[in-house]
């Protein structure tokens, strides 16, 4: 058995669910995996001629086991001329490549991003099984014609698949609405890589820091009323910035580059408290998000303004404070930074949301012919 598996974000991207789900499946199956970078599925901006190309901090070489392809692509896949130039010119030699691959051995079609290419050699290809895993709504991040096309793209490829599974409670029930079963498969984290940060939390930690991509999601003016409440404790934002800050930050926030993930994870581990400061609106509404899981997992209290999942983990668990202006939540802050985290509570968390133990609900859903999933 093989996977040949489109990607939602570049491999040397910092290491998240994608990532996660090909090395739990070549782990599980002991099979190869064909991994399909992303390519512009959107109208270009203004705007794409300032972003940032922010230094690596991910995977890294690809192991032994897995091959990258980079698709070709002119960004114009909203109109069917954009569509039928990348099918005819760009795309031919790939899928030629694709099916090759796959007359070799059983295969497994996942997509984590909708694209016309995947959807395309999802009708080419027929394969075995085939899974749409939704991490994100992405029809929320584009506008105009390309939000549109996005959400039609979705629908075909949610008809056409055999397995779905979502991110979120947010994510599984709009996927529903086409008529689909669809699994809930939350974010997690690795408890191995968090159990070896561990060690980095001794001391008295007194920095409030975030780790992540700095978008258009981000609440800078949060941040700034946090920094300006609690000017004696430095605020740490580490990550490539595509979202500038609006003005002057307060002289206690420090802007850090992207760190490689173990590195980031021992800097998280030395946190007071984990910052997850998003915007609250329809882009954010099916986010769950990995910091979460791996602020927790080192042992950290979390912060974050209510948005998406973060409602519900807000409800269960107490290390968590959910507030839309920490200047005026002064109390419930400080009670949060004082609150003790035992250590076999650290141990539990890891334990329960392990990326294994997430990925391992989708076994009871793989039927593939002559292919018997492993024992979980």
């Amino acid at each position: 058995m093989q996977l040949i598996y489109f990607s939602p974000v570049p491999w040397n991207s910092h290491r998240q669910r994608p990532q996660e789900f090909v090395h739990w499946f070549h782990e599980r199956f002991a099979a190869p995996v064909l991994w399909v970078e992303p390519y512009p599925g959107r109208l270009p901006r203004w705007a794409d001629l300032r972003r940032p190309t922010p230094q690596s901090a991910g995977e890294g070489e690809a192991p032994a086991w897995l091959e990258r392809v980079t698709p070709r692509a002119l960004p114009f896949e909203p109109f069917a001329w954009g569509r039928t130039l990348n099918r005819t010119l760009l795309w031919r030699g790939l899928v030629q490549h694709l099916q090759a691959a796959a007359t070799r051995d059983a295969t497994m079609l996942a997509i984590g991003k909708p694209s016309h290419l995947a959807l395309h050699t999802l009708e080419s290809l027929k394969p075995a099984f085939s899974l749409y895993d939704a991490m994100d709504d992405f029809p929320a991040f584009y506008r105009g014609r390309s939000r549109d096309g996005m959400a039609a793209l979705e629908r075909q490829l949610v008809m056409g698949v055999r397995c779905h599974c979502a991110s979120s409670t947010a994510l599984e029930t709009r996927l529903q609405g086409f008529g689909t079963k669809v699994l809930h498969v939350p974010n997690g984290l690795s408890a191995t890589r968090c159990q070896a940060a561990w060690p980095y939390r001794a001391g008295h930690p007194r920095s409030l820091g975030y780790v992540g991509t700095i978008g258009s999601w981000f609440d800078w003016d949060w941040v700034c009323r946090l920094a300006r409440a609690w000017p004696d404790r430095p605020v740490e934002i580490i990550g490539p910035l595509f979202q500038p800050p609006p003005a002057t930050l307060p002289q206690n926030v420090a802007l850090l580059p992207a760190l490689r993930h173990d590195l980031a994870l021992r800097r998280m581990a030395s946190f007071a408290a984990g910052l997850i400061p998003f915007r609250v609106n329809a882009l954010t509404a099916s986010v769950d998000p990995l910091k979460y899981y791996e602020y927790r997992g080192l042992g950290l209290p979390v912060l974050s303004t209510p948005f998406g999942e973060m409602i519900r983990h807000g409800g269960a668990d107490p290390g968590v404070l959910l507030t839309p202006d920490p200047a005026a939540d002064r109390a419930g802050i400080d009670a949060l930074l004082a609150r003790p985290e035992p250590g076999a509570d650290r141990e539990a968390f890891c334990a329960q949301h392990d990326w294994r133990r997430r990925f391992d609900i989708l076994l009871s859903c793989l039927e593939v012919p002559g292919v018997r999933a492993p024992e979980v």
